[in-house]
């Protein structure tokens, strides 16, 4: 279940800097310079999302909790700054902080042999 939280993240991650590229280009394009910072946040918040989709592979769930957590304010955020451009990094994002938030730890069990 770990991976899907990386690849969900990963595949997020790379439309959000997509989007953040198309935003910060139309913005530079078009004169508007705020257009253009919020579409360069946009580009670096997605490649730091990819880098937490990664961290999420940690053993221990206190991280995946807050990396669960972080993944679902990145993707709030940059839904709001890009707006339209960013609904289909937003979905990808939002479901991988939300496996990451409730994913429930593996239980081990001990092989004894009587």
């Amino acid at each position: 279940m770990k991976i899907w939280i990386a690849v969900l993240s990963i595949i997020g991650g790379i439309s959000g800097i997509i989007s953040g590229f198309l935003v910060t280009a139309g913005g530079t394009i078009f004169g508007e310079s705020d257009m253009a910072n919020d579409g360069a946040a946009v580009f670096w918040l997605s490649i730091l999302a990819i880098f937490v989709g990664f961290l999420s592979w940690a053993p221990k769930p206190a991280v995946r909790k807050i990396c669960g957590i972080l993944l679902i304010i990145f993707s709030i955020y940059g839904f709001f700054i890009n707006g339209l451009f960013f609904t289909f990094a937003f979905i990808f994002l939002m479901i991988a902080g939300c496996l990451a938030l409730f994913m429930k730890p593996k239980k081990k069990i001990n092989d004894v042999t009587a």
